[in-house]
């Protein structure tokens, strides 16, 4: 569907939904810096940036989809090899892979060869990762979201509160006594 035609659509069809009809629209995009901001922000109230996975996220990723996908994990297969090369790919691009790879030939042949990481490879090198700079690209756009202002603004707070909390506070033994207190007697 051509952007331009969404746009006037969207709009259109959310301004009939009524609060009552509870319905939730999710947009996703790989170029969001391309759209206007405004009247993108206009449509979607809560705009969210999903970062790519980090090493152990991947690393639980890779597990876990190769099992939902009736693969096996032996001590063959090395996630752990899988989860450092495919830093700079996104969830999506994994599943890809896995589902490339364990196809119904594959998933009987497991039993007499088992998976390795390097069958991943090959259907990964097929795939574009996310780069440096295109990553960079989105963080400078989200933050001119109003969602991406506002965080920006409250990990600056945050930032400035842990540098005020630190200036008071001296290094060294606090002053004033230290140890359990005594318990006066009374005096009969």
């Amino acid at each position: 569907m051509e952007p331009k035609c969404l746009k006037k659509d969207l709009q259109k069809l959310l301004k009939s939904i009524k609060a009552e009809d509870r319905v939730l629209i999710v947009g996703t995009t790989r170029r969001p810096f391309d759209a206007d901001l405004k009247p993108f922000c206009k449509v979607y109230k809560k705009i969210l940036l999903i970062p790519r996975p980090d090493y152990s996220s991947r690393l639980v990723l890779w597990s876990h989809v190769i099992l939902q996908n009736r693969g096996l994990i032996t001590s063959a297969l090395d996630l752990s090899s899988l989860a450092k090369i495919t830093d700079g790919y996104t969830q999506g691009h994994m599943v890809r892979a896995v589902q490339a790879v364990l196809t119904d030939r594959r998933v009987q042949l497991q039993g007499k060869k088992p998976l390795t990481a390097v069958e991943f490879i090959s259907p990964l090198a097929r795939q574009d990762p996310i780069y440096k700079e295109e990553e960079e690209a989105f963080k400078t756009w989200y933050a001119k979201t109003p969602l991406g202002k506002k965080r920006a603004k409250a990990a600056k707070a945050s930032e400035e509160d842990g540098e005020s909390g630190k200036a008071g506070k001296s290094k060294g033994k606090k002053a004033g006594k230290k140890g359990k207190k005594k318990k006066k007697k009374k005096k009969k």
